[in-house]
Parts: C-alpha cells; sequence; structure tokens
C-alpha cells in the first residue's frame, strides 16, 4: 500500500480515538486516566490498529515529564497531555498526535504557554520543505520559546534538560515510529520529499505541567500537508459544574 494512503489512515484512527477521549473529560464527573487508556484502546481495535508502545493520558504537575503515561483523576483547570501513537495491524504504518487540552477554563499561565507552543508548532510547519535541516527547524523553535521568555533549565535524566523545550522539534514516521529524518539539533539530515515527520514543540515545567502539540506533516514538492486534520483548542468546558 502506497505509504501515504497507509499513513493517513492510521491518522484517522488516532484523530477518532483523540475525539473519543476528549469527550470522555468533558462528560465524566470525575474523570479517571486509566479509563481514558481504555477508550484509546476501544476505538483504535475498531480501525484494526494497536498501540504497542502505549499512548500518553497525563494530567497536572507530572505532564512536565514528556514521557509520562497517566494514572488517576484528570482534574479541572490542569493541563492534560494526550499522546496517541498507533500502528496498524495491517500496514505496519504508525500515526503520531499530540493535543493538551484544560477541563474548564485554565489559568492565564497555562493558556499563555499553550499560544506560546501553538505559535511555534506553526513557525516550524511553515518552514517544512525539501532540503530544510532537522537542526534549522528546532533551532528556530529554541529561538521562538527564549525570545518569549520560556527558559529552557536543569539537568535532566531521560531528557538532557529539566524543563522547557526539553525534546527534540520532530521525527521521522514510518513502519518506525521514530525513524528518519531526525529534527534535532545534532542532525545533519534534510527533510525529502516523501518524507513523513512530526512537529511537536512542547513546555514543561513542574509547578504547571507539560503543554505539548503534535502533528503529522508530509513534504511536498512544494512544501509539505498536514496530514492532521483534528482541531487545537486549550479549554474543554466541562458539562459539570465545579
Amino acid at each position: 500500500m502506497d505509504k501515504v494512503v497507509a499513513t493517513k489512515a492510521v491518522q484517522q484512527a488516532t484523530e477518532a480515538a483523540m475525539q473519543a477521549v476528549i469527550e470522555y473529560l468533558i462528560t465524566d464527573r470525575a474523570p479517571l486516566a486509566e479509563q481514558a487508556h481504555a477508550i484509546i484502546d476501544e476505538v483504535l481495535a475498531g480501525y484494526d490498529c494497536e498501540s504497542p508502545e502505549g499512548h500518553i493520558v497525563a494530567g497536572g504537575p507530572v505532564s512536565a515529564k514528556p514521557h509520562e503515561r497517566g494514572s488517576g483523576p484528570l482534574l479541572p483547570g490542569q493541563p492534560l497531555v494526550i499522546d496517541i501513537y498507533p500502528r496498524s495491524k495491517t500496514t505496519g504504518y504508525w500515526a503520531d498526535m499530540s493535543r493538551t487540552v484544560c477541563i474548564g477554563e485554565p489559568p492565564a499561565e497555562l493558556q499563555q504557554m499553550y499560544d506560546t507552543v501553538l505559535a511555534a508548532q506553526e513557525l516550524a510547519i511553515s518552514m517544512v520543505a525539501p532540503g530544510v535541516a532537522g537542526r534549522d527547524l528546532h533551532q528556530a523553535v529554541v529561538d521562538h520559546f527564549t525570545q518569549a521568555g520560556y527558559e529552557t533549565s536543569g539537568q535532566g535524566t531521560e531528557f538532557r534538560y529539566a524543563e522547557g523545550f526539553v525534546h527534540a522539534i520532530g521525527h521521522g514516521v514510518d513502519t518506525d515510529i521514530h525513524a528518519a529524518p531526525h529534527l534535532n539539533t545534532r542532525s545533519d539530515e534534510v527533510l525529502q520529499v516523501g518524507d513523513v515527520i512530526t512537529i511537536e514543540p512542547g513546555l514543561y515545567y513542574s509547578d504547571i505541567g507539560g503543554v505539548r502539540l503534535e502533528d503529522l506533516v508530509l513534504v511536498t514538492t512544494s512544501g509539505y500537508l498536514n496530514l492532521t486534520t483534528f482541531p487545537k483548542q486549550l479549554a474543554e468546558l466541562n458539562r459539570w459544574s465545579y
């Protein structure tokens, strides 16, 4: 099967799972990460997809750890990072998408952080084109965050830094979830027509939590095609009052 067709099919499953889990978050009186994970798996199974590396539904301060799976209650007024990266059982191709939401109205500092990450993602996506170096995409986002006043600092464990923009701007997605090209400061790789990559800027602070937005983007002869259609909105107004 054609790579792009296969990837789009998995991305469709990813977006359906994202829609289902957000609907759960905003309609349940006391949403739990464990139930959110179960919903994701159920929806993906209906598309003949699986999550061999799991998925992320992490709320509050623990979402400042980019790979935190998430457990327990998901509370209003906090960042909720949802990252879904399934594989088709039929074709072996993967997709990858992250959204950050907040049940109810977000605090001002969280909204500002979200807006800054969204602007960073829009900047990086606008730069995608054949011949562009992965390190240049990453550096543009680093500069954007620095100019916006978001410091990256501290000694990390899993990642080099503890807080701020701690990971790469993206990676290739194929029949491997982390494939070439690699989009980081150390990469000498350049984008080529036909590459499918993620663009996933994020900010992470232990006193607030994390914000990450991730789209799946195809490199084309004229620039790029965003394969992700799912909307980006931080505030998801819960039907229950708190």
